[in-house]
């Protein structure tokens, strides 16, 4: 894997990191934040949508939406197994998120 951060203000001279993250994340890391922060991107999706076609909210999916921003933010979690976990449950919520737009 290649490594290309931008996800902080660490970021060497400001335009994101290419070898190693300043703040010690590696390229497998920042690559499964990035990947968590386009599936949560997803679940923004679906979540806007039922909100405006049926007034659906549902305080867990914010609140998951929430957690996974935060779990990327600068040294908050390098445990890429937690990371990992997330973009799994991300992926459940989309799912279910998408299924009750179906209905």
């Amino acid at each position: 894997m290649s490594m290309f951060c931008y996800q902080c203000q660490e970021a060497a001279k400001g335009t994101g990191c290419t070898i190693k993250g300043v703040c010690g994340k590696s390229d497998d890391l920042a690559n499964m934040m990035d990947l968590l922060l386009f599936v949560t991107k997803g679940v923004c999706v679906y979540s806007s949508a039922l909100r405006e076609q049926k007034g659906y909210e549902n305080p867990i999916v914010n609140k998951f939406v929430f957690d996974s921003l935060f779990a990327t933010i600068t040294n908050a979690n390098f445990d890429k197994a937690s990371i990992s976990r997330r973009v799994s449950k991300a992926l459940e919520v989309r799912n279910m998120l998408r299924d009750e737009a179906k209905r």
